[in-house]
């Protein structure tokens, strides 16, 4: 599995809303870093990892996540209750995120301690060839 889309389940009384995420149904990997993005006010990502998974979780307002799995672009409208409110990331897939809410909170949840751009692919044809080379 490259990659999938999820939406989140929400539970709601008197007191508010409760939404967990239970991260073994979600990510297949043991997580080793949490971050979160606020005040975007331009793309993000706009690479692929050698390694890396990932999951995304749109936690308030909304944002595009456009995606390439080696093959074709896959684009997902996020927002926190809608249709795509979480996306798992594989390694080996291209991912970027544009068009941010100005409210919108992006948690990330990753395989791996942070180590720079260390197993990064930054060039989409880079991505491309390594992804299309023969086995």
């Amino acid at each position: 599995m490259k990659f999938k889309s999820f939406s989140l389940k929400t539970w709601s009384d008197e007191r508010g809303d409760l939404t967990p995420i239970e991260l073994s149904e979600y990510a297949p990997f043991v997580p080793q870093r949490i971050y979160y993005l606020t005040n975007t006010k331009s793309t993000r990502g706009g690479h692929a990892h050698s390694e890396e998974q990932e999951l995304f979780v749109c936690i308030k307002g909304s944002f595009t996540a456009k995606i390439h799995d080696g093959k074709e672009w896959h684009t997902f409208q996020m927002s926190e209750k809608g249709e795509c409110s979480a996306l798992y990331n594989d390694s080996m897939v291209w991912h970027e995120f544009t068009d941010f809410s100005p409210d919108s909170v992006m948690l990330a949840v990753s395989s791996t301690h942070y180590n720079g751009t260390e197993g990064y692919i930054m060039d989409f044809e880079q991505f491309l060839a390594l992804c299309n080379k023969p086995q």
